[in-house]
């Protein structure tokens, strides 16, 4: 076959089941809300630890990071996207700017990234989410593109 392939018949021949792609190039599966309250695109979840199946907001510079919210206003309970791997766009911590190339980590605010250079230590490193993508100047409530690598 030659010519090209849309992003709508890629999705339906190679997706389902419970792993979908984003157009940033993304694998997402589904998942329920534990958020606490309606989804926010660019979230670092981790596994809820109160229902099977669902993802609540990651804790303050957690090691156990699982993915990242894809989509804005799914209500708490309700089935949600979650970026596993590949590149998705990630909340930056409030004031923070976003260097290409640069280590992402989750920060010390819950569900929020910060970028560094390279990480402090050796325990900073587990805090890993992934490599930004992006450059972007600080301010509130940013995405940035990162490739997604958990540790």
């Amino acid at each position: 076959m030659t010519g090209l392939l849309s992003y709508e018949l890629f999705i339906a021949k190679t997706s389902g089941g419970n792993s979908w792609f984003t157009p940033e190039g993304g694998l997402y599966e589904m998942f329920i809300n534990d958020t606490g309250s309606s989804s926010v695109k660019g979230t670092i979840v981790y596994v809820s630890p109160l229902f099977d199946n669902a993802v609540s907001i990651a804790p303050p510079q957690t090691s156990a990071a699982i993915g990242v919210i894809y989509e804005d206003g799914v209500p708490k309970g309700s089935m949600v996207k979650v970026v596993v791997s590949g590149k998705a766009q990630v909340l930056l911590k409030d004031n923070n700017a976003s260097v290409r190339g640069y280590w992402c980590g989750v920060s010390d605010v819950p569900g929020r990234m910060y970028q560094l250079a390279y990480p402090a230590d050796f325990y900073e490193h587990f805090r890993q989410i992934g490599y930004s993508l992006e450059q972007k100047s600080g301010g509130e409530d940013l995405l940035s593109l990162v490739q997604l690598i958990f540790n």
